[in-house]
């Protein structure tokens, strides 16, 4: 099962992190061909990534139903990749990018992009 494996790679992922307190981790499994993925990180600082997934597997390939990636620190949201419908405007719409009140267009990274992209801006504050 695809969707397996994929929730087990990100469970690596997760637990090879420094630093970092998983506070939530969760996969849900609505049939063997979808499912949710929620996750909540903690960092040293407060810091906050949560990481919240729809996959489903069609004939081995995997579709985000939905997906949404949200790096706040302890005054306020640092970015947040989604695809929440929100912004039609967005050459990329669904697909789209929040860094602090700006919307960028996006497309969906996957959870070891996001997790480099946070620590890219976590190591630029020291």
């Amino acid at each position: 099962m695809i969707l397996a494996a994929y929730f087990a790679e990100i469970f690596q992922l997760m637990q090879a992190l420094g630093g970092v307190r998983i506070e939530r981790y969760e996969e849900q499994f609505l049939s063997a061909t979808r499912g949710n993925l929620r996750l909540r990180l903690r960092f040293a600082d407060q810091a906050l990534l949560e990481i919240s997934e729809a996959v489903l597997d069609t004939a081995g390939t995997l579709l985000w139903l939905s997906y949404r990636y949200h790096y706040q620190e302890p005054l306020g949201l640092v970015l947040r990749d989604d695809n929440a419908p929100h912004h039609p405007e967005v050459v990329t719409h669904p697909d789209h990018k929040h860094i602090g009140d700006d919307v960028l267009a996006s497309s969906h990274p996957t959870i070891a992009q996001v997790l480099l992209e946070v620590q890219a801006l976590r190591d630029r504050q020291r």
